[in-house]
């Protein structure tokens, strides 16, 4: 017989830190880091997310340069500002940081993130499986594990039908930036690898470090490097931000589920914003999210999305001999499965996607608009649109694309034990 599972209801206070570290200025980012920890303390978050590479800058190009960076876990500052936080606020702490790790064939360096509990304590140190070109450029290696999930255990935080709490271990994972793309933008963009993986697994729980960049950067595609910079620089130089980008002005969005309310919006905010859009080539309006970022991100998560045709596919039986050939390898294929039309259907998961901002080298452009998200397993039949659209997820709070900043919400969603 099949046991019925209770279906608990979980509440989290999330707060999402967007930074803009720069390379060689990791006193200072751990600085700013601490000025707004001071200002968050008050809100009793029990998690707190920081971007890819949070306090140590991201555009690496050899094993030299980014030598002084790198740490093994429990070593670093990216460890010691965890421990501080988590025992501090009591809460968990999400950061990424450069990782060395000395095995018997020989040192190997990672692009990590580690998860440290409220009593500073390592839970889990994930590695990027999924290498963007830059993490190439100074020898990072992919992650020999792949995606992993890992328990997050919180104390009187889920609520029965009786209105009983109780203590619940939270089914979580960790993704680093590039781990939402295909594999080495060469996959078939339809797998969606990572967003598969995860929902087959039943995640609950997403916690997405990035330094994810904006369309205006320099990239290896890109056609006319040079004009390219110029255009970043003019862009800058019309916003009023330094080559660097904006650092210390701060967005903050708290909106909580007691009726706690704050907004303070970056002071250039009313000033910044030319709306001629050619002077400002695909940075304007910095103190607003990247709306074309941040739909792109709700795609790759499309096995969570609830989308029309996958009736069809289960009705005239398309999925099954794709999914023979797949066996051993994965159940499902874009959320369907051979048992029923959506795999996530009627489930409920949570994405915190912690972008940093700024600028590196006057031509890597990070495109911010850290958010949060619900995708809550509803509307399989009926939504056809794969964006911010799409009825089954929830933009739950985002940050502007241009200044560092922090949003806190409260979050809620259901899971079957």
């Amino acid at each position: 017989m099949t046991q019925l599972l209770n279906r608990l209801n979980v509440k989290l206070r999330i707060a999402v830190v967007q930074l803009n570290p720069q390379i060689g200025h990791v006193i200072e980012t751990t600085a700013r880091v601490n000025a707004l920890v001071s200002r968050i303390e008050k809100y009793k978050p029990d998690i707190v997310v920081f971007p890819e590479f949070a306090l140590s800058g991201y555009s690496f190009h050899s094993r030299l340069q980014i030598e002084p960076y790198l740490s093994p876990a429990r070593q670093g500052p990216a460890w010691d500002l965890c421990r501080k936080i988590s025992t501090q606020l009591s809460c968990v702490t999400v950061m990424g940081y450069p990782e060395k790790c000395d095995e018997l064939t020989g040192q190997k360096m990672y692009n990590s993130a580690i998860v440290v509990n409220s009593n500073g304590e390592l839970i889990f140190n994930y590695r990027k499986s999924f290498l963007y070109h830059t993490d190439e450029e100074w020898g990072c290696c992919e992650n020999p594990a792949g995606f992993q999930t890992f328990e997050l255990p919180f104390a009187n935080i889920a609520r029965d039908a009786d209105g009983k709490m109780h203590d619940i271990s939270i089914k979580s994972a960790v993704g680093i930036c590039m781990d939402l793309s295909p594999y080495r933008f060469e996959a078939p963009f339809q797998d969606f690898e990572f967003s598969s993986f995860h929902a087959e697994k039943g995640t609950e729980l997403i916690l997405f470090p990035m330094a994810w960049l904006n369309s205006i950067s320099v990239t290896r595609d890109t056609e006319n490097p040079s004009q390219r910079r110029k255009d970043i620089t003019r862009s800058l130089n019309a916003l009023q931000l330094p080559l660097s980008g904006s650092q210390g002005t701060y967005h903050w969005d708290v909106d909580l589920q007691d009726g706690t309310r704050f907004a303070e919006n970056p002071e250039h905010s009313t000033q910044e914003k030319p709306d001629n859009h050619n002077e400002t080539n695909g940075f304007s309006r910095p103190a607003e999210p990247d709306l074309s970022n941040l739909n792109y991100w709700i795609l790759r998560f499309m096995p969570f999305l609830a989308y029309a045709d996958r009736q069809n596919w289960f009705i005239e039986r398309l999925l099954a001999p794709l999914l023979t050939k797949l066996r051993g390898l994965r159940s499902s294929y874009m959320g369907g499965v051979v048992q029923k039309p959506w795999l996530f259907e009627n489930r409920n998961a949570i994405a915190v996607m912690c972008n940093r901002c700024g600028v590196e080298e006057g031509s890597t452009v990070f495109a911010g608009s850290s958010s949060i998200l619900k995708f809550n397993g509803q509307h399989g039949d009926a939504e056809k649109e794969l964006d911010s659209s799409n009825r089954s997820v929830e933009v739950i709070g985002s940050l502007s694309k241009g200044y560092e900043g922090v949003l806190i919400r409260d979050v809620e969603f259901q899971v079957d034990r």
